[in-house]
Order: C-alpha cells, then structure tokens, then sequence
C-alpha cells in the first residue's frame, strides 16, 4: 500500500487578479495538507498545480490597465507562486498553461477526440456588439440569470447560483465593454460531444458513491440526469492556443477544455516517467482538489473528456469543496471585506504562517459553506495551539530541563512500574495516530485537526494526573522521569501528525528542542509517530514559547494588515 502512487491536484486559479483567503482553502491548503500527509504515510505522492494562463477574464483586465496580456499573466502567475510558497504550499511542481509543453498535449489531447469522432463542427448563436464589431466571449456579455434572476450573470454561468445555460436564455444581455445591447448572431465552432461518454459517465459517478462527499456526488448526478448538451470548446478571441483545425485558426480553445488538461501537461512538465505511471498507469489514484464552482468540470466535463480520450486514468476522488465567507458576508475586494492575500508578498513579523494555516483548517468548507472569524482566528490561536498544542511541549521539555538537566536516562522500552495513567498514555501513542490517519485519508482534514488537538489534551491530562512536580518533592525521580519520557515521546508523535498542518512549527519542535534528527515531515515518517522515539540518553536542546498568544492589540494589527486588498492598477502602474 505505501507503494501507492498518488497525484494530488490543486484547481489551477486565474490570474487575472491575486488569490484572497477564499481561494487558499478552497483548495490550495487542502490539497497541501493532502500531500503532505501522504508523502509522510509514505506514499509516492506527487503534488502539481499551476496558474491558468488564458481565458477571457485576463484578457479583460489586461484591456483594462492597457498592458499586453502576456506581461499581465506571466507577472501574476509570479506573483501567485510567491504567495503559494510563503503559506508553505508544497508543490512538486507549479507552472502554469501557457508553455510549449501545454500546447502540444492541449492539441494532442483535441486531434485524439477528433480522431476519435467526439467533436463535430456547427453553428451557435454568440452575443454580438454591434458597437465594438466583435463577438463576445461569455465575460464580456453580462445580464439577467434566467433561474434565479441574479443582473450581472455572465454570458454563460451565473456566479451566484452556480447555474450554466446557452447565450440564448441570459435576459437582457448587454455588452461589459461599452454597455450597449449585445445581439445573437450565428457563428461557425466546433463542439465536444459529451452525449456520446455519458453512460461510462455515469457507471463511474456510480463507482465514487462511497468514496466522493455526498454533494460532489449530487451535482454530478443532477448534470447527467438534466442530460448533457454538446459543448460549444472555441472561442472568438485572440488570447489562448489556436485550434489545429482548417478553417478554425483564429479561434482558440475554451478555457475549461484548455484547463483541465493542465494536470496532465504539468506532470510531463514535472516528470515524463511520472506522467507514464500516474496518467496511463490505471492503479495510480489521482486526486482533485477543487472549488465550489469548479465541481462540475471536475465531476462531469473533464471526466467525459477523459473517457472519451480513452488514454487516462481518472479521478480516484474529486474532492468538492465550498465557498468560505468573511464574518457573515461574501468576499469583496471593491467593498475591502474580506482577508487578502498581498500582505504575504512582503516580509511582515506580525504574519505567523502555521497560526494562519491551522485556523484556516478549522473552517475548511468540506460540506457547507464556512465563515473566516477574526474572533475565531484568536481564540484558535489562544486555545488550542498557546492552551493546548504549545502548552503540552513547553511543560514537559521545561521539566526535563530543570529536573533532569535535559538528559533522560530511563530506558523506555523496559518500564517495570507501569500504573493505568502511563497504560493510558501508551495506548494513546499507539492508536492516536492511527485514527488520525483514517480522517486525513477521507481528506476530512477538519476532523484530523480536532484528534490532533485531542491528543494534545491527553498528553497534558497525563502530565496534570501524574504530577511529576509533586513526585520530586516526594523524592521519586524514576517515577517522574518516567512520566516525562512518555509524554516526550507523545510530543514526539504530535509533530508528526501535525506536520501536514503546521510543518513550521513542528520542524523547530522535532529538531531545535527535542532534539531529533530529520523531519517530521519526512517521507514515510508516519508508522514513527505510534512508536517510542526516544531512547535511553536522549538530551533534549533549546525550550522556549513555539506559539505567541493573540490579544485585541495583536489582533486589530493582523486584521489590518490582512485585510488591506491587492491594488491591481496600482501594482502595474508603479
């Protein structure tokens, strides 16, 4: 089984703009938390993820600041992989859509459909501006949703309600660029033709039943019984990889056929030999973490493709996450609610990375949608990992230092006193981790999060219970040093599990205070954490605070750091 190879992908995110905490756990930090579990479990785990280079939504704001949309992307797709890399988002490889490497398996990937008789030609009707003499690709068209009645749904999806329809059913539509009326009018396009994979779409929806939450099931069951529609893949813009089609060359592919493709395009970027043994090798799993309004491709469209391609392996697991609000309301960088992501660009003392990256897995939107709480952050913070996490390590390393000069010379493996406290602390470390191990595998990382605070709170329950203060002043050193030593080697455990989710902290806790050598977040580290990893000897180093609490001063500063948006114009103007 730790054989296993895996391929853990992150929904590649436009970069038309920079990422707000919204995106990081929609599915960034998930898929980062994911992989590193998985690597440390010891599976041969590979982590892709890239920034989507193309589609109409860069190219519109690349109009607006009057910059070619080559310079806007390439300087954004830096700029994301500077933030991905400052919350420690651990990517075998980030790259991005517009490469050499993308096109050819982008256009290898379409002539395979083609050859294969999945993509006919036709017309459809595009909204026109009669104003600007062009066609209107969806995010230029804007209008009134036809199911929920939402005014500035796009040419094609309404971003409200999630719903998709043709150009034909958006209610008054109206060009974004000069405002006027926008008009149908018949345009020639080549389309995919998903009616013809939808029963192999459907017996292997059927197949994730038990392993996909339960509304990532749903949405794919609701698409395939409203029945799928041919979809239109060409585009009437200048911005993206031209169809290798006669008479279709000044058209380009549609993103979402051009994007999911990345996944594949990224791994041969990576790795050759690793794109033979995760995308054709049909026993790899693959992994997809993805975003509320990305369900759909990932459970429906990108599957079709693939089945109908008939080369690559599929999804094990499309893991569906929600949308996450801030303190009751949406997301709005015009309206500055919300928590951004740009103060991370620069070096800010105030910004504690494994603090951030632990509250955000608490309100990780598994099933529902969640709420970003600045009052909730703190007390995360203040609780669990000062009261709880923090606490468990700074009292025993501190006792070991003053009772014991730091050395613990009791032999771990050959205790003759056992009494039902350290039976309970015994069986802790060998089980605990274990049940932690079963959440993360279900990606129910909130969950992990919970059993690892939990076993926290039984090493300082044990600590509390046995009292080795008290068994000083009693004069029974063995039995104090006994009582350390367990729960050292709990501290021990605890870095590893909680690696995945705070890898800073816990490398410092392992290495400059334990004194461990490696990793915890080693490959294949993880059967060490239901062992005794301390042995007769073992000297301890530095002890000292690993977390800080928060109070309203610290908070208000934070929270005014982090909730100043990116300036787009700005950025590119200075």
């Amino acid at each position: 089984m730790k054989n296993e190879k895996r391929l853990i992908t992150a929904a590649l995110t436009y970069v038309n703009n920079i990422p707000h905490v919204g995106h990081i756990v929609g599915c960034h930090l998930p898929a980062d938390i994911f992989a590193r579990y998985c690597r440390s479990f010891g599976y041969d785990t590979t982590f892709v993820g890239g920034s989507d280079m193309h589609g109409t939504p860069s190219l519109m704001t690349a109009q607006e600041l009057n910059i070619p949309v080559e310079t806007l992307t390439e300087e954004l797709h830096k700029v994301h992989k500077k933030i991905y890399e400052k919350l420690n988002i651990s990517y075998d490889i980030y790259s991005n859509t517009h490469t050499d490497i993308h096109e050819q398996v982008t256009k290898d990937f379409f002539m395979e459909l083609y050859n294969n008789g999945y993509i006919r030609e036709g017309e459809t009707e595009m909204f026109y501006c009669e104003h600007d003499k062009m066609f209107l690709p969806d995010r230029y068209v804007v209008g009134t949703c036809p199911h929920c009645g939402f005014n500035e749904a796009s040419g094609d999806q309404c971003e409200k309600c999630d719903s998709l329809f043709s150009p034909n059913e958006l209610i008054d539509a109206r060009c974004k660029i000069c405002g006027q009326k926008a008009v149908l009018r018949k345009s020639k396009h080549i389309f995919l033709i998903l009616s013809k994979g939808v029963k192999e779409l459907e017996e292997w929806v059927e197949s994730k039943k038990n392993i996909w939450r339960p509304h990532v099931y749903a949405e794919a069951k609701k698409w395939i019984q409203e029945g799928l529609k041919d979809r239109c893949i060409s585009r009437d813009i200048t911005w993206g990889f031209n169809i290798p089609l006669k008479g279709y060359e000044n058209k380009v592919f549609y993103v979402w056929f051009d994007a999911p493709i990345g996944y594949i395009s990224l791994t041969k970027e990576l790795d050759e030999k690793k794109y033979e043994q995760l995308w054709i090798n049909k026993s790899a799993k693959i992994y997809n973490f993805v975003g509320k309004d990305n369900i759909q491709f990932h459970a429906v469209f990108f599957p079709t493709m693939l089945l109908e391609h008939k080369k690559y392996n599929l999804a094990y697991n499309v893991v569906g996450l929600n949308f996450l609000n801030y303190e009751g309301q949406k997301f709005s960088k015009s309206k500055k609610i919300g928590v951004f992501c740009n103060a991370l660009l620069e070096d800010n003392d105030e910004i504690d990375i494994d603090t951030l990256r632990a509250y955000l897995t608490t309100i990780i939107p598994e099933n529902k949608d969640t709420d970003y709480r600045w009052e909730d952050y703190k007390n995360n913070t203040n609780s669990e990992l000062v009261g709880k996490f923090g606490n468990l390590f700074n009292r025993t390393l501190n006792m070991i230092k003053n009772y014991f000069n730091g050395q613990l010379n009791i032999d771990i493996n050959a205790l003759n006193n056992i009494n039902d406290l350290d039976k309970e602390i015994i069986d802790a470390i060998k089980t605990m981790p274990n049940k932690i191990s079963q959440s993360f595998e279900k990606a129910e990382l909130r969950d992990a999060y919970k059993l690892i605070m939990n076993y926290a709170t039984i090493g300082n329950g044990y600590i509390e219970k046995s009292a080795p203060w008290a068994l000083m002043k009693q004069d029974k050193k063995e039995e104090a040093e006994k009582v350390l030593a367990l729960s050292l080697n709990l501290c021990a455990s605890l870095c590893i599990v909680a690696s995945p989710i705070i890898p800073n902290k816990t490398k410092i806790l392992w290495q400059d205070q334990i004194g461990l050598q490696e990793s915890p977040s080693q490959n294949g580290i993880w059967h060490k954490a239901s062992k005794f990893n301390i042995q007769k000897g073992h000297k301890i180093k530095d002890v000292f605070p690993i977390f800080e609490r928060v109070d309203n001063e610290k908070l208000e500063k934070f929270k005014t750091i982090m909730s100043t948006p990116f300036d787009i114009k700005e950025y590119f103007n200075k």
